[in-house]
């Protein structure tokens, strides 16, 4: 099968399908003599270089949007947060991230969700409380936030400026 990719260029290859694991891509599949390989596209640039094949997109994972928010209350394996309108379960799987507040730092998977709660698939070590603020995406991947600083602001201690660092 041929296909645009997404720098213009016409490429044959063997399979195209929604990939399950990355809902809004589309895995490609190309087999050579020397090597096979896959890619991902963007469904939105694959089928915007590629409008014939629109209905392969046809079973793709709904897409949903990454979400934050504060804690309402908690137990040591769930938040809740009455501000939400979840669809059930549209989070599952997803990382959530204590991101503020007690309890941060920590990364938990969400194992299920409702209309304003998660479940999380191990217990916080530190229970989350109305302090805390939380982060849900698929971009969650090893964030640090502790003890942070720039390389060479090592001597910055509150309104202090190590004399050798130039402002």
């Amino acid at each position: 099968m041929k296909i645009i990719d997404v720098n213009g260029n016409e490429r044959e290859c063997a399979e195209v399908y929604p990939d399950k694991d990355y809902p809004g891509y589309m895995r490609v599949e190309f087999k050579s003599a020397v090597r096979s390989h896959h890619e991902w596209y963007p469904i939105k640039d694959f089928t915007k270089n590629n409008p014939d094949l629109v209905y392969l997109t046809k079973d793709s994972p709904i897409l949903v949007a990454d979400t934050l928010g504060i804690v309402s209350s908690s137990t040591y394996t769930t938040i809740k947060d009455t501000k939400q309108k979840w669809d059930d379960n549209c989070y599952a799987d997803f990382p959530i991230w204590i991101s503020r507040g007690k309890g941060e730092g920590q990364i938990r998977n969400v194992e299920s969700n409702t209309r304003n709660s998660i479940k999380i698939d191990k217990p916080w070590d530190i229970m989350p409380d109305k302090s805390s603020q939380y982060v849900i995406s698929h971009n969650i991947h090893d964030p640090q936030p502790f003890g942070n600083t720039l390389p060479g602001y090592e001597g910055r201690v509150k309104d202090k400026v190590d004399p050798k660092i130039e402002n």
